[in-house]
Formats: structure tokens, C-alpha cells, sequence
């Protein structure tokens, strides 16, 4: 038995080559085919431009922004100083929800409810940070990653370049030290 993905009456191209004078004679089938594998090996490359580098939850970065967020525990919801409502362990705002393409969200819930759902869970909360740090972090030449991760969360796509993000800075680096110098971003 074979397998066969062009029928035997599939139509030919020919060309020739001007400067060679040789003759090409290929069936629309294998151009298709063609066709196919280059477009799936195009698709493969976007596909892998769009994953985001991985920042383990336990990371001390990550723990220590949720220390000086919330004491790491679910606080419920606040007004934080710059007049948006924050819920749970980072004090996850619904802005910060929607750059991290709403993890959890189910298809008939509610984007403000699946947005609390997910500033209460800490993996949950915690994956929205890495994201969108992953997301802007190219914004933050020269800053470690700890710095990079911070000063997004506090200040958005351009909070390393914010200079109100600093002080959420230093807290952050208070709490965690040295840790805070280690490289935290990693590729899949």
C-alpha cells in the first residue's frame, strides 16, 4: 500500500532556463508541496517568536515583589497609588490582565471576574507578571532582570525608563539582596 498526495493526472510546469537553456518539468503537485513545507517551516519560526522566557514562580524576585506587594498572601482588592485597583498577591491590576492575555479566563466568565480569580492565585498572578516583563523587557537595556521585572510591574511597558518605579525598585531589592543580581529570564 502507498500513501500518495497528488493523483497521477496532476498537471505539469515547465520552464527553461535562459542563460543554461535547460528544461525544468516539475507537477503542480510537488510545487504544492513545496509550497506547504515552506509555509510550515515560516509558521514553525513565528510561532516560536511569540513564546515568552521562562521565570520559575519560586524565583526570589518574583517572591520578594510579592513580600513587598501584599506580604504575599491574598489581600483582596485596593485603590494603589496611581488611582488603579489592584487585587491579590501583586496587587494585579485589570490593565496588567489584558497584556497577559487574561490567563484562566474561561469563554462565558467575566473578564473582571477572571481577572480576580487570577490576582488571587499566586501562579496564576505570578505567570501574568512574567509574561508581560518577557513582553517589554527589551525596553530596559542595562537593568537586571529582577530590576527589569519590578519596574514593568510597577510602572508598565516603559517603567524602566519611569523614574516613579524606582522606589518600587529599592523595596524590591530590599527584600531580596544579592538574589536580585542573579539572571532570572531563561528561553524555552
Amino acid at each position: 500500500m502507498s500513501l500518495s498526495y497528488c493523483s497521477s493526472d496532476a498537471q505539469e510546469i515547465s520552464w527553461v532556463d535562459v542563460k543554461t537553456k535547460n528544461m525544468f518539468v516539475v507537477n503542480r503537485c510537488s510545487v504544492m508541496i513545496g509550497s506547504l513545507f515552506l509555509l510550515l517551516s515560516i509558521l514553525g519560526r513565528v510561532s516560536s517568536m511569540l513564546m515568552f522566557d521562562k521565570v520559575d514562580a519560586e524565583n526570589a524576585c518574583l517572591l520578594s515583589m510579592c513580600d513587598v506587594d501584599s506580604g504575599c498572601v491574598p489581600v483582596g482588592c485596593q485603590v494603589d497609588g496611581n488611582e488603579r485597583i489592584g487585587c491579590g498577591y501583586f496587587n494585579l491590576n485589570i490593565y496588567q490582565y489584558r497584556q497577559c492575555y487574561q490567563p484562566g479566563k474561561k469563554d462565558d466568565e467575566p473578564e473582571e471576574t477572571a481577572w480576580v480569580h487570577c490576582a488571587e492565585d499566586y501562579h496564576c498572578s505570578a505567570n501574568c507578571i512574567r509574561i508581560i516583563a518577557s513582553r517589554f523587557r527589551l525596553k530596559c537595556y542595562g537593568k537586571t532582570d529582577c530590576e527589569t521585572m519590578a519596574r514593568i510591574h510597577d510602572g508598565g511597558a516603559n517603567g524602566c525608563r519611569a523614574p516613579l518605579t524606582a522606589s518600587y525598585w529599592k523595596k524590591v531589592r530590599g527584600v531580596c539582596g544579592e538574589a536580585c543580581n542573579k539572571p532570572i529570564f531563561r528561553r524555552h
